[in-house]
């Protein structure tokens, strides 16, 4: 279970490179049956699939930090974007456990993330999360 020794742990994702095709496919799939309005932009949401999910991939692999993934609850998520993403960019994604919480026998995990275009150090999105996790019964 992660505790107050892992605030500053960081978990990196280089090399994230945003696919213009699965970003044309998401795209797609928001607009529905509309036309898509800026179909050579990323949309907003692809942040998950290059910020997000790669960093909190290694931070639920992190057998020292112990995420009970059974007990996880997605408390709250926002992200913004300082300079814009484009097909065929490549991307440092990075995560950071910024505090550990106990209250009320849960566990609240606050993450900052950040996903930086190495080309012109950029910084293309930036996040936080919050997780909290129930205890064991």
């Amino acid at each position: 279970m992660p505790d107050k020794s892992h605030v500053g742990r960081r978990y990196t994702a280089p090399g994230q490179r945003i696919a213009p095709e699965s970003a044309r496919a998401v795209a797609q799939a928001i607009a529905g049956e509309a036309a898509v309005r800026e179909p050579d932009a990323v949309p907003p949401t692809f942040a998950a699939v290059y910020c997000l999910g790669p960093t909190l991939a290694k931070l639920f692999g992190d057998s020292e930090v112990g995420m009970d993934l059974a007990g996880l609850i997605h408390g709250e998520q926002s992200f913004e974007w300082p300079e814009p993403v484009r097909p065929g960019d490549v991307v440092d994604a990075t995560a950071e456990i910024t505090s550990v919480e106990t209250r009320g026998g849960m566990t609240i995990v606050r993450l900052a993330m950040e996903a930086i275009r190495p080309a012109d150090k950029a910084v293309v999105c930036r996040g936080t999360s919050l997780m909290i996790i129930r205890a064991s019964a």
